[in-house]
């Protein structure tokens, strides 16, 4: 599929495009029939909207990785520190204990 480049104004011309449809597809006499059209409308435009406000949000492929992986070291840190931790190591560990006679 060939892309097409907007400006930012073309782009809100759409979208207010959009709305209006949606608009009089739900005032409609024929409402139920065309509520899935409206709706799918709706969803282009709320995607339209999401693409010309997140231009520029500094957010790259390698941001929701880093997000994903400082949540599993919090887990990790978490987990470390928990009782259920402590529990673990007294289990794991031999302790010898000296009797003095």
């Amino acid at each position: 599929m060939p892309l097409i480049d907007l400006t930012d104004t073309e782009l809100v011309h759409i979208m207010d495009s959009l709305r209006l449809r949606v608009a009089d597809l739900r005032e409609s006499p024929f409402g139920p029939e065309l509520d899935d059209l409206a709706n799918e409308l709706e969803e282009i435009e709320h995607d339209l909207f999401e693409a010309l406000n997140r231009q520029d949000d500094g957010w790259d492929a390698s941001a929701e990785a880093q997000f994903i992986q400082a949540g599993i070291d919090a887990r990790e840190q978490q987990k470390a520190t928990s009782r259920a931790a402590s529990r673990r190591d007294l289990r794991t560990h031999t302790f010898h204990i000296e009797r003095e006679d």
